[in-house]
């Protein structure tokens, strides 16, 4: 019996340490898994901003562009849809900042979500073969983020 008490002492303290050791490394995993994930939307964010810019280049009748692939159609109010376009990269933009980390996965997917449907939107209402440009702009972004 007297074996036993000490025993059970030992057993008791590597028990505690092995929980503590455990808990930590676990924490680590967590947060290096949240950083990852955050990291990886900031890194997407900047690629729909480049191309946001590229059709925002080409839309811009003050630039000279040869070949351009988006063209507005008759009519349309050049200076609002630009200032449209500009008001997605100020949104992406936020997602490249510590204040995204603030968001849940979901938070940001959705809001993403909204910002890409929003842009096949723009397009498919105000430019030239827009239902094909969508397309294209979508397949880009698919690939790009299988590449991320």
């Amino acid at each position: 019996m007297e074996q036993i008490i000490p025993a059970l002492m030992i057993l008791g303290f590597v028990a505690i340490i092995m929980s503590k050791q455990i808990n930590r490394v676990t924490k680590n995993l967590d947060n290096k898994q949240s950083s990852t994930g955050y990291s990886s939307y900031a890194k997407f964010s900047a690629v729909i901003q480049d191309e946001i810019r590229e059709i925002k280049n080409q839309i811009d009748s003050s630039k000279i562009i040869e070949n351009r692939h988006y063209i507005l159609l008759e009519g349309k109010n050049e200076s609002a849809l630009l200032e449209i376009l500009s008001d997605y990269i100020r949104k992406l933009v936020f997602f490249e900042t510590l204040m995204a980390k603030q968001k849940s996965a979901q938070e940001i997917e959705a809001d993403l979500f909204e910002i890409l449907s929003g842009m096949e939107l723009f397009l498919k209402e105000n430019c030239v073969d827009g239902e094909m440009l969508a397309d294209a702009l979508r397949e880009r972004l698919l690939n790009a983020y299988e590449q991320i």
